[in-house]
């Protein structure tokens, strides 16, 4: 028993021996031991989560209506459409479209857009309020610059109650021939000695190469007007304009295809040594037929 109570004490002042060898070692502090803490982001790096997606609205507003073209009960014009044909080398051309208003109620022009800026609307400040039976203008300027052939532009007119499109058209014609080299007199002696004459050679230049792939009013222009329309006319080229005789789409095409014996008149159709083609000839047929109207014959005097 005395063994047991000896060996316990032992036990106890080794214990206490080793706890003061510690509490030298560290000077006699007591040591602590610190945990991580969590960090915060900074407030400038905080993100906050997304709000949840609502669901689309069911009370959208209704798209505007669409444009409705504009009655020519309420804004009657003149015309929706005008052309003109110009020389090479002309700087501008002009249009007039005149309206009015047949309606019993104001009609307010509110905007008028072209489709290039090479081509301006001139009328009166917007918006424009035209009174019941009141009238006006709107005059267009075409610019030609950098332009040839056949060109179009349009003219938006929106009003109060609807929209109306006008459009402008301007042709070039061909250039002029060149002047006809030598002495005139002397190609006409030619001329009357061999009507073709005028499809060979020098004369070709005025004759032949305007008339290329022409059709209709152009072709006239190119190859008949150069004798027919000419302000020096020969005599013996008679004006088309002014015949006393009654003319038909038949007369028209035998004039073309095979000319007029004992005339400076050629024949024009390929098969017979001419420059035009028979589609180019019927072009020509029906230009003629609408332009130079027919006219009776003189009635023969009644016999008595």
């Amino acid at each position: 028993m005395k063994s047991k109570f000896v060996t316990a004490k032992r036990i106890s002042i080794l214990c206490a021996l080793l706890c003061a060898s510690a509490s030298a070692q560290t000077g006699g502090e007591k040591t602590t031991r610190i945990l991580p803490q969590r960090v915060n982001p900074p407030a400038s790096d905080y993100i906050p989560p997304a709000p949840p997606i609502a669901p689309p609205s069911t009370n959208a507003a209704p798209a505007s209506a669409a444009l409705v073209e504009l009655p020519k009960t309420v804004l009657a014009f003149d015309g929706e459409f005008q052309e003109t044909s110009v020389k090479p080398g002309a700087a501008e051309t002009k249009f007039t479209f005149n309206l009015t208003n047949v309606s019993p109620e104001a009609v307010t022009i509110t905007s008028v857009h072209t489709s290039c800026g090479c081509t301006v609307a001139q009328l009166p400040s917007l918006p424009w309020t035209i009174p019941p039976g009141s009238n006006g203008q709107i005059n267009v300027t075409m610019n030609l610059a950098g332009k040839s052939g056949i060109v179009f532009k349009t003219v938006t007119v929106t009003a109060d109650k609807g929209v109306r499109q006008l459009t402008v058209k301007t042709t070039f014609l061909p250039p002029d021939p060149p002047p006809m080299s030598g002495n005139r007199a002397e190609n006409q002696k030619v001329a009357l000695v061999d009507r073709q004459a005028v499809f060979k050679g020098d004369c070709a230049r005025c004759h032949v190469e305007p008339g290329r792939n022409r059709m209709g009013k152009e072709l006239y222009t190119a190859v008949c007007g150069v004798c027919h329309e000419a302000e020096h006319r020969a005599t013996m080229v008679p004006d088309l304009h002014a015949l006393k005789k009654e003319t038909s789409p038949t007369y028209w095409r035998m004039f073309i295809n095979f000319g007029k014996d004992a005339s400076m008149m050629p024949a024009f159709a390929q098969e017979r040594g001419g420059p035009l083609s028979p589609e180019q000839v019927e072009s020509l047929v029906d230009y003629l037929t609408i332009t130079m109207p027919s006219k009776p014959a003189d009635a023969a005097p009644s016999a008595k």
